[in-house]
């Protein structure tokens, strides 16, 4: 991927959202909590105007449980830190009850009668600054014109455990009239009340703005589609395949029809080659370059935040030490589905399958445990993407191992769908480690699953398959990749992190903390140096340097077979 940025602070202008939903009923019903009825909490927002900036002012009420109540403030979430910066103006409004500090940012303290009605109130004031890109889009999105969180990375509420049902309300009546608004519990209504386990709840995306609105009804789901600004691809077009991933997804986890889910698909700021996505309950969202176009990359991430509703969203709710089971499977399957669909080649698959296998193989970090990855930093650098590629070999080898074992009559499949069956029922199960080692001991041998666990939370090698099927077969090669030698993603904070003393950029000159205010780095042509803008002792300088490294990797190359896709695993 070609990369070449401008860092000089400007004001972050979106140009385009896209909105999809499709819809998955949140389950409803008059069910109890064991603790009798279940827990409720209201959250009322109105939009306001701090400074210059667009914001919400929230209120949230509840009943205490205890005379000292958890109250979660958000810190982190996907890429972004400091959330709680967003979070102002916090303050109790019940007479009697006072908020203190808690141990860490994320947590505050709510003093209070066991059982009395409690008010909080604060602001959601965005962080957005400069150019718009990675990790700004795991951040509360307020801007003049739309908005974009989630609860996760935007509310304040008591913590509750994450299992009980809980009758929670949405109040936007205070939206100005006209506007729409949509969330993962449908669109259009100003005020949403929603009976779920509280993960359900938590994990909902909500979004409004002024968007074009066009709407299909197919096999008893609704599809929506809402739109601002322009891409490169029309309106239909994206419609369209969304509506072939979201329809191949569906006969894979062989689901019901969906009456409600949501998609979001908005711009980074710069020109090509950027993605991301996340997945929420009944809804996922998207960011691409607003120049790209919806090929196979694209459609591979469109299956991944599809994929998100069955794993994990359908297993139970997971801490995000699982990732290297909810990210790192469903980076496997993000290829599969579309491959099985049609909507890619056998050639796109194992491009993409390639590229995530060296990823893993060459990661600096690809001997660390689990428990030692959770110590790294999760927001930036070579560690936070070990998960998804630890993950994805992970699960190519157990789906083969799991085929020779059964003879071809059983796969990974089987196991996700045991995981999704488990978890039926008003109180799902969390997904833990020990839940999915046991979903997998059912397929694979004690040996096996031993192993399995030594690979995925201990950090041991992972063999790959020394074939795919009669479709492609493993080789050593030698290749030559692109070695920064510092951490890329503390570009996106416009100063130098990371710096590897034994790297290239470090001989270059290159050092911790030194701004940046331009860079190119060529990551598909090794062959051209890396191109840094810094300031050094007070002065702008541009420093050329070679990030070309040899590296061996084992890949795989199709054989002649490899063009009957429909014969080839992972089928």
């Amino acid at each position: 991927m070609y990369a070449e940025r401008f860092l000089k602070g400007r004001a972050v202008k979106i140009a385009l959202m896209i909105l999809v939903f499709v819809s998955t009923t949140v389950p409803t019903g008059a069910i109890e909590s064991a603790q009798g009825r279940p827990r409720s909490i209201i959250f009322r927002f109105r939009p306001i105007t701090i400074g210059e900036k667009r914001a919400f002012h929230v209120e949230v009420r509840f009943r205490a449980s205890d005379q000292v109540t958890a109250i979660r403030v958000p810190t982190r979430w996907g890429g972004a830190p400091h959330l709680e910066e967003q979070t102002q103006n916090l303050k109790v409004l019940t007479h009697g009850a006072t908020l203190e500090d808690g141990a860490d940012p994320g947590e505050k303290k709510l003093q209070a009668r066991p059982g009395e009605r409690v008010k909080l109130a604060y602001d959601i004031v965005p962080l957005q600054t400069g150019l718009f890109r990675h990790p700004q889009e795991h951040m509360a999105i307020i801007n003049t014109d739309y908005f974009l969180f989630n609860p996760r990375n935007a509310l304040v509420y008591p913590k509750l455990p994450s299992t009980d049902l809980v009758d929670a309300t949405f109040d936007w009546r205070a939206l100005p009239k006209g506007l729409p608004f949509v969330s993962s519990f449908g669109d259009g209504k100003r005020e949403l009340r929603v009976r779920a386990p509280w993960f359900q709840i938590q994990d909902a995306l909500f979004a409004g703005g002024s968007f074009r609105l066009s709407k299909s009804f197919e096999n008893r789901t609704t599809l929506v589609l809402a739109t601002r600004g322009t891409w490169k691809f029309t309106d239909a077009e994206a419609f369209e395949k969304i509506r072939r991933v979201i329809n191949e997804e569906n006969k894979f986890w062989h689901a019901n029809p969906m009456s409600f889910f949501l998609v979001t698909l908005a711009p980074f700021d710069d020109n090509s080659g950027t993605n991301d996505g996340s997945g929420f309950t009944n809804a996922f969202m998207l960011f691409l370059s607003h120049e790209d176009t919806f090929n196979a990359v694209r459609v591979k991430l469109l299956a991944h935040e599809m994929f998100h509703r069955w794993n994990s969203m359908s297993m139970g709710p997971a801490d995000e030490v699982m990732q290297w089971f909810t990210e790192g499977f469903t980076v496997y399957y993000e290829m599969v589905i579309p491959l099985r669909a049609g909507l890619i080649t056998y050639t796109d698959y194992l491009k993409y399958l390639n590229r995530r296998l060296q990823e893993y193989q060459t990661s600096p970090f690809r001997k660390v445990s689990n428990a030692e990855w959770w110590n790294l930093s999760h927001t930036s650098g070579p560690g936070y993407g070990l998960p998804y590629t630890r993950g994805a070999a992970l699960a190519l080898w157990t789906d083969a191992a799991i085929r020779e074992r059964s003879g071809g009559k059983s796969s990974l499949d089987n196991v996700m769908f045991d995981l999704v069956d488990e978890a039926r029922g008003p109180k799902p199960p969390e997904l833990t480690e020990d839940r999915v080692f046991a979903a997998f001991a059912r397929y694979l041998g004690p040996n096996q699953v031993a192993q399995m666990r030594a690979m995925a939370v201990d950090g041991a090698d992972i063999p790959l398959p020394k074939t795919l099927g009669k479709c492609a077969q493993l080789e050593q090669v030698t290749q030559t990749v692109v070695d920064t030698g510092f951490d890329e993603k503390s570009l996106e904070s416009k100063r130098i992190a990371g710096v590897d003393p034994l790297g290239p950029a470090y001989r270059a000159g290159i050092r911790d903390g030194q701004e940046v205010f331009r860079f190119s780095i060529y990551h598909d042509d090794p062959s051209k140096d890396i191109l840094l803008g810094v300031v050094i002792d007070g002065k702008e300088e541009m420093i050329n340097f070679s990030g070309a490294k040899r590296v061996e990797t084992n890949q795989y190359r199709a054989t002649g077979e490899g063009n009957a896709t429909r014969a080839c695993t992972p089928f």
